[in-house]
């Protein structure tokens, strides 16, 4: 069984030229070869899994699971799966819904999608200060970070800075610093799921899960504040729908981006499952001794996958 892990499926816009993404018409072509070559995952087998490890009678089949929340996957991916009669989980940060701000991965996102990433990576050595890089695991992160994605020059180092090296307490003012730089400003209108869209998508067989609060590193977090991302994400979900499962996903994603305090928190708070980003299969094993770091797959490291 393998889970496959999406964000960004849209059409192109001249408006974000440099944007990373997932073209709709490749993304349907995915499902299709995934339906040819391996089936999906029910709902009723993913449920016998969480129950007792219990694996589908046919080896490989897929589950998708979508992140952030992105308004796209309610105009484009959620009516394709109910037409293929699919079911998908969808994890999303609950920031935007109580501040109405873009969080502050999405707004580096945005910068590296309009500009040049050379330019943007050489204002903001410009305006990094040496004291708003306190963390002491840089060299980790460099080695762990962004090292299969295809990104234009620059855009890996900017997104390394402001997303691992920059402490939380300093991450936003440099991000805004450079859109002010470069004359550009953020607009959360209709960037997100509505709280009625995550209404529809549960009432019609969609799965809906923490992706925290604001999307951080949670390993440069302390326990206080990881438990306040986990516990203040699944009481907001709870508001919109009291039926949602308790499932999470790791922002980031690989064994760098949490730790044990993590682990520890989301059985605390009695998740069902948890996922990670790390390229294999899920086993029968994972049900006894990952249920809190199951394995996902990125599309696009199958045909019709890669990002354009």
């Amino acid at each position: 069984m393998k889970a496959i892990m999406y964000h960004y499926v849209r059409e192109f816009s001249q408006d974000l030229t440099y944007f990373r993404f997932l073209d709709i018409e490749n993304f349907r072509s995915q499902l299709d070869y995934f339906e040819r070559e391996f089936g999906f995952v029910t709902l009723d087998e993913w449920k016998k899994f969480l129950n007792d490890g219990a694996m589908p009678s046919k080896k490989g089949k897929v589950l998708l699971t979508f992140d952030d929340a992105m308004s796209d996957h309610y105009k484009y991916v959620f009516p394709e799966l109910v037409s293929r009669g699919l079911w998908g989980i969808f994890y999303v940060p609950t920031q935007p819904y109580t501040n109405f701000t873009i969080l502050n991965v999405h707004k580096i996102h945005l910068l590296c999608g309009v500009f040049n990433g050379s330019d943007i990576y050489k204002y903001l050595k410009s305006i990094i200060l040496e004291d708003m890089i306190p963390f002491s695991k840089k060299q980790e992160f460099k080695e762990f970070t962004y090292t299969k994605q295809i990104n234009y020059k620059g855009v890996s180092e900017f997104k390394r800075v402001l997303n691992y090296f920059v402490d939380n307490r300093w991450q936003e003012k440099p991000i805004d610093m450079v859109a002010q730089e470069f004359n550009f400003k953020f607009n959360v209108d209709d960037f997100y799921i509505s709280t009625d869209n995550i209404k529809e998508m549960s009432n019609n067989g969609m799965m809906i899960g923490s992706h925290t609060v604001s999307h951080p590193v949670m390993s440069k977090l302390s326990r206080v504040d990881q438990e306040t991302q986990i516990s203040d994400s699944f009481g907001y979900l709870s508001s919109i729908d009291n039926e949602i499962i308790r499932t999470f996903c790791h922002p980031y994603g690989g064994f760098h981006s949490f730790n044990e305090d993590t682990i520890s928190l989301l059985n605390q708070y009695k998740v069902s499952f948890s996922f990670n980003v790390e390229d294999r299969e899920i086993t029968s094993k994972d049900f006894l001794q990952s249920i809190q770091c199951l394995p996902r797959f990125d599309c696009n490291l199958f045909p019709f996958g890669k990002t354009s």
